[in-house]
């Protein structure tokens, strides 16, 4: 695959060669050829192959994509970039099943990835089994089971028709509305919900708390969650689960804030409503000691490092990248350095600038490698937490 890519390059390439004298919209016609040799390579090559790519969006569909946003001086050196990381280093990125097959999910760096690409990042949430017995509504018992077999979309439709017919409490079915919510990643709609319509219904309700809560934390809004989470800090809450759950995630937001201290104390007052305090405490202590004293990989330094291609990716832990931009940089080098000594100028300027493009794809990709170690490495320390306390 590196192989043909490499090549489609050259075409690509030599494509704007032949654009280079045009006197407007050069931008966009240089982009508009890359585009239409992308299509024939993905056409006429890769369905050939029969073979995947190893990421998503593919190497062809990322070129599409930054090609497309970017002007063509960034949008080649991404892609270069792109094809060095291609399959490598699996630690670091997320996966998805979205093309019917386990893929590394890699969007371009400016652009949020959807959330319903990712896999394996969200516990599926259900609820306690309900017997059909008498004074059961069985309407809450199918709901219940509904959701149990993660039937969330029905479970939603029918949640949805008792809160209009008023046929129960606005507690329950609300809490049971919110869990379909959060199994079907629908957080920014369950949060409006709750400010919009429900939070003065159903204020002082622990369970309902909980879970915009975890809403708010999934979308990134520390501040809001530990807000609603203030209503279930209090010995007046019979339920020891619900006060241990509350002390923790709140530590935990403390500590994704770097407010260490504050989350040490949260920790240590969440051990009281647990059967296994000293246990789980010291582990949650150690791992808070562990994320304050991470190393974190200097942006800058990789970008230095790759002076030397692969250099930068190897100080950022990714070796199959650095490996795969060595030997890329140092053939179009060697290209470039033998097509000059054989008075072949033509194909040492295709050559020429398909090594630039390359080492400063090499460059650029290194010091984004940093952010992505640093981001990845603290993510491993925080999943840490949910598996010492069971929360999620």
């Amino acid at each position: 695959m590196k192989v043909l890519m490499v090549f489609f390059s050259v075409l690509v390439n030599l494509s704007c060669m032949e654009l280079a004298y045009s006197q407007s919209n050069m931008d966009e016609r240089r982009n508009s050829a890359v585009g239409d040799y992308i299509r024939i390579y993905q056409n006429r090559i890769s369905e050939q192959k029969n073979s995947r790519c190893a990421m998503y969006p593919s190497c062809s569909n990322y070129g599409l994509q930054v090609f497309a946003d970017k002007p063509f001086w960034e949008a080649l050196p991404l892609l270069a970039d792109r094809l060095c990381r291609c399959s490598h280093d699996a630690r670091f990125y997320d996966v998805t099943y979205k093309p019917g097959y386990q893929c590394l999910l890699d969007y371009p760096y400016y652009k949020e990835v959807p959330k319903g690409l990712f896999y394996g990042k969200q516990i599926l949430p259900h609820v306690a089994a309900l017997k059909n017995r008498e004074g059961r509504d069985s309407t809450l018992v199918f709901i219940h089971q509904l959701i149990n077999r993660e039937s969330y979309n029905l479970a939603l439709l029918e949640t949805e028709k008792q809160l209009f017919l008023h046929s129960m409490s606005i507690d329950t079915l609300f809490y049971l509305k919110l869990l379909c919510y959060r199994a079907l990643d629908m957080q920014e709609k369950g949060v409006f919900e709750y400010e919009s319509y429900y939070k003065d219904s159903v204020q002082g309700c622990p369970k309902i708390n909980w879970q915009i809560a975890l809403m708010y934390k999934d979308l990134h809004n520390w501040r809001d969650a530990a807000l609603v989470l203030e209503e279930n800090l209090s010995d007046s809450i019979s339920n020891q689960d619900m006060l241990y759950n509350s002390y923790v995630l709140q530590a935990i937001l403390k500590a994704q804030q770097a407010e260490y201290k504050e989350a040490g104390r949260l920790f240590s007052c969440a051990s009281r409503f647990d059967k296994n305090a000293r246990n789980t405490l010291q582990a949650n202590l150690s791992v808070l000691k562990e994320l304050e004293r991470q190393k974190r990989k200097n942006a800058t330094l990789a970008g230095v490092l790759s002076i030397i291609p692969g250099c930068g990716y190897l100080y950022t832990g990714h070796k199959g990248s650095a490996l795969t931009s060595f030997v890329i940089n140092s053939l179009l080098g060697y290209a470039t350095y033998t097509s000059i000594k054989s008075k072949n100028y033509g194909w040492a300027g295709v050559c020429g600038f398909l090594s630039l493009s390359f080492y400063i794809g090499n460059i650029n990709g290194a010091m984004r490698s940093a952010t992505r170690y640093n981001q990845k490495k603290r993510e491993w320390i925080m999943e840490r937490f949910e598996k010492i306390n069971s929360i999620y």
